[in-house]
């Protein structure tokens, strides 16, 4: 047994090498360079994954980046926007039309913001600049915007001002945005240390906490964690996500959405 253990552990090292070599490789490719079954190979590529090494793809897999610091959102906004689009109408339908909603600073709540005029009833509030301007753009009066120390990175504001607008009121579901999920140490992370305080501020004040990031944040790490899975409600994503990551997910109690 012990051989077979050491085998397996061979085997994923190879794998890792390979793939911190290459950037990204299919399962298939894998099976003939390393002569080992699909089966094998995708419990080996399970594993890694679990570990924190590596990043599962539809059919493939990639080696983790790291999101120490985040594109600005207009660059960020180029990417996947279609499935943020899909998240937003996820996130959308779970309001019934009363709430108190705190939308966060990134490009998937700037698309929310986009479709917010759906629910013209809700009360929206925002730190971003961005989120502001959509919320206005669609004929929705009824936001309130917190101001503070300009970030320019999300377009938002930071800092103490911005702490003490958050820490005055209650919301009833807010939306958050990531720079990665990581499902290694069960957690959500930032890449910026200023906004994450922001972050957990928003937190302690809502009754619902959910995050919407698509499947790419779980392709890569960052600088600051902001929350556990125990401390938020759930996560809406897209269904590109691999169904075992998405079975992870639900294991840790969590509400998962796939849209």
């Amino acid at each position: 047994m012990k051989d077979s253990l050491d085998l397996s552990e061979i085997r994923r090292r190879k794998i890792a090498e390979i793939v911190e070599r290459r950037g990204s490789v299919a399962v298939r490719d894998l099976c003939d360079e390393l002569g080992r079954s699909e089966a094998t190979i995708r419990r080996d590529l399970r594993e890694l994954g679990r570990q924190g090494i590596v990043s599962r793809t539809h059919g493939g897999v990639m080696a983790k980046t790291s999101a120490v610091s985040d594109l600005p959102n207009d660059e960020r906004k180029l990417i996947g926007w279609a499935e943020k689009q899909r998240i937003a109408q996820a996130a959308m339908d779970r309001l019934n039309g009363q709430e108190v909603v705190f939308l966060d600073a990134g490009t998937t709540a700037l698309a929310v913001a986009e479709l917010a005029g759906q629910k013209p009833g809700c009360r929206y509030v925002t730190t971003c600049l961005g989120v502001a301007n959509r919320l206005k753009a669609q004929g929705v009066s009824n936001f309130y915007m917190i101001g503070g120390s300009y970030l320019p990175v999300n377009d938002s504001f930071v800092g103490s001002v911005a702490i003490a607008g958050l820490r005055s009121l209650t919301f009833d579901v807010s939306f958050f945005c990531c720079s990665a999920v990581n499902l290694a140490r069960e957690c959500i992370e930032i890449g910026d240390e200023m906004y994450a305080l922001i972050q957990r501020e928003a937190l302690a004040s809502s009754r619902q906490r959910f995050f919407i990031a698509d499947h790419r944040k779980f392709e890569t790490y960052a600088f600051t964690r902001t929350a556990g899975f125990d401390e938020i409600d759930g996560l809406i994503t897209n269904v590109e996500l691999a169904e075992d990551v998405v079975a992870q997910l639900c294991n840790t109690g969590m509400e998962v959405v796939t849209a």
